[in-house]
């Protein structure tokens, strides 16, 4: 059963975040396909608990799911981060951090919660460059599988603008492997 939320703000106040430290009720969710809806959301991550809220991304794509307790939040991410597969992509989730509070981390990089998520959700993700305009994601996914287990792939033409015309002249890729072994064999 979906049941309809209202649009509540996921963002606790300043002194809430404060004192929660490392238990995070917030989920940033990736990978989502672009018609994702937020009764979709919900109906998708109600059986981990108590959802305050859900919210899509306006460009689609993303969402973000604020649960009433860590509890939920943590067990959320267990069950579904790089686990589940919709639409033949696998989601990946990780607890939402704020820009202000990474803002108030040391200027190094490697310090800044935003940048450790992305390195650890991400440290198995394949750029690839000149793949062919005819060659389809189900082509990639064939090929790149013979390293390993593919979670996601995705495609997208690379445009070169010139003299105000845009140009395309073949695709990159992204290839989120399983693992780092299956991203190093694959190399």
């Amino acid at each position: 059963m979906v049941t309809k939320l209202s649009k509540l703000s996921c963002t606790p106040k300043k002194d809430e975040r404060e004192q929660q430290g490392d238990k995070f009720t917030n989920l940033f969710i990736r990978n989502l396909p672009a018609d994702y809806t937020e009764d979709q959301l919900v109906e998708l991550f109600q059986p981990f608990g108590a959802i305050n809220s859900a919210t899509i991304q306006p460009k689609g794509g993303a969402g973000f799911v604020s649960y009433k307790d860590h509890e939920s939040a943590a067990k959320a991410i267990e069950e579904t981060n790089m686990k589940l597969k919709i639409n033949g992509q696998t989601i990946l989730v990780s607890p939402h951090v704020y820009k202000k509070e990474s803002e108030l981390q040391p200027k190094d990089s490697s310090l800044n919660p935003i940048v450790q998520n992305q390195k650890e959700m991400f440290k198995s993700n394949m750029y690839v460059k000149f793949i062919p305009k005819g060659v389809t994601q189900q082509e990639v996914e064939e090929k790149f599988s013979q390293a390993g287990t593919i979670l996601s792939v995705k495609l997208k033409d690379y445009e070169v603008n010139y003299n105000g015309e845009k140009f395309t002249s073949y695709q990159i890729g992204y290839v989120l492997y399983e693992d780092v072994k299956c991203a190093q064999k694959c190399i």
